[in-house]
């Protein structure tokens, strides 16, 4: 810095004198020129001031960020771990589920779309099958054969090529392995004494194989190419013909028993009564007839079942099934009922009650049950004369 200073060499007194110049103003002059500087530099040293507090501050966020970070740090990693030990707990949750489930949710899925790719190969081979011949589950009689006064037509006229039925089956009726399994206890025993035995609309074949590792002779009819396919794929015999068409190459008197589940109600009457009589005809005396159906005497089945499938055309009462098959010419005819919906039943009381009103409710409840949860299947069994189903011990 300039140091003022009244102590000057001779020399220098004298040149100023000799410039005629005043030390004191030379001074202030100087002084002038270097406040502007003194200024510049207190500015400067303010603002490195502030560039200095500035820092500090931005350190010590940096400090706290630097904190937040570790503690983000160990956060995420305590995610981590607990998003880990969920995933072990539902690795063996499953486990624990397929064990005790024995993934049946997973096998009905796989079925179905089992089911699903076999109704696109069906409907694929549609496209080669003979003119006259009906889709879907008629296995009786053709279009031509349905009767066109009573207004319903057969079932070909709401069949269609687009709609699936085998899934339908599946997703509303229930697994077929198992139904099959069901129809083989209940008819494997009378049939066994009354062969050869005829399944009319054998669908893939499942009963007839089941029969057939008895040692029963069976015999398919199917019309739809690719059902009747799969059902010879079963090392079974099958015709890929109309009922109809098939029992007119039969011998008459010929045929232990003709069975049919669930084929009776697609059928317009006439259609029917042809079916009957054409089966009465060619069982040998003795033989047997039967016919599996909804029972629409449970209006469970009537209100729900059997008008949910649309290639249904007429719900048959037992009773009037068993007078039809009388009327072609079976000697006999009863019904069973199978599968009551005892599930839904409305509750009796323990029998503890000692009353009449008690006693009353209970008999009105009993009859509600049968008439609404009642059996929702029934098959007819009739005979052609020379034989009953009595001496079949039925």
């Amino acid at each position: 810095m300039y140091e003022r200073s009244d102590e000057r060499s001779p020399a220098t007194a004298g040149l100023l004198r000799r410039l005629g110049v005043r030390v004191p103003l030379l001074q202030r002059l100087a002084m002038s020129r270097l406040g502007p500087l003194e200024e510049g530099q207190r500015e400067l040293r303010d603002e490195l001031a502030g560039v200095r507090r500035d820092a500090e501050g931005t350190t010590e966020r940096l400090a706290e960020l630097a904190h937040l970070l570790e503690e983000q740090r160990n956060n995420h990693e305590l995610l981590k771990g607990e998003l880990w030990d969920l995933r072990v707990q539902i690795t063996d949750f499953s486990r624990q589920l397929a064990a005790d489930a024995r993934l049946v949710t997973a096998g009905a899925r796989i079925a179905d779309l089992k089911d699903a790719v076999g109704a696109v190969e069906r409907r694929m081979r549609k496209l080669d099958r003979p003119a006259g011949v009906s889709a879907g589950r008629s296995a009786v009689v053709q279009a031509d054969d349905a009767s066109p006064s009573d207004g319903r037509g057969g079932l070909e006229d709401i069949s269609s090529a687009l709609f699936d039925y085998v899934g339908f089956e599946r997703r509303f009726r229930g697994d077929p392995e198992v139904i099959n399994r069901v129809l083989h206890d209940r008819y494997a025993e009378v049939l066994r004494v009354h062969q050869p035995v005829v399944d009319v609309g054998c669908g893939r074949g499942e009963l007839l194989e089941l029969l057939a590792r008895d040692g029963i002779e069976v015999i398919g009819v199917e019309p739809d190419p690719g059902m009747a396919a799969e059902a010879r794929a079963r090392g079974v015999t099958v015709h890929e013909q109309l009922a109809s068409d098939y029992l007119e190459t039969v011998p008459d008197g010929s045929l232990g028993a003709i069975i049919s589940t669930h084929v009776v109600e697609h059928l317009p009457l006439d259609a029917l009564v042809d079916f009957l009589e054409k089966s009465a005809q060619k069982l040998r005396p003795g033989g047997v007839f039967i016919a599996e159906t909804p029972n629409p005497a449970t209006l469970i089945v009537l209100g729900s079942h059997f008008i949910m499938d649309p290639t249904h055309v007429w719900p048959l009462h037992p009773d009037l099934l068993s007078f039809l098959c009388e009327s072609a010419g079976f000697r006999q005819a009863r019904a069973e009922f199978y599968s009551p919906a005892d599930t839904m039943h409305l509750p009796l009381s323990d029998g503890t009650a000692d009353s009449d009103l008690a006693r009353r409710v209970d008999e009105g409840f009993s009859r509600l049950n049968q008439v609404l949860f009642g059996p929702q299947d029934y098959a007819v069994f009739a005979t052609v004369g020379g034989g009953s189903l009595a001496e079949d011990g039925e």
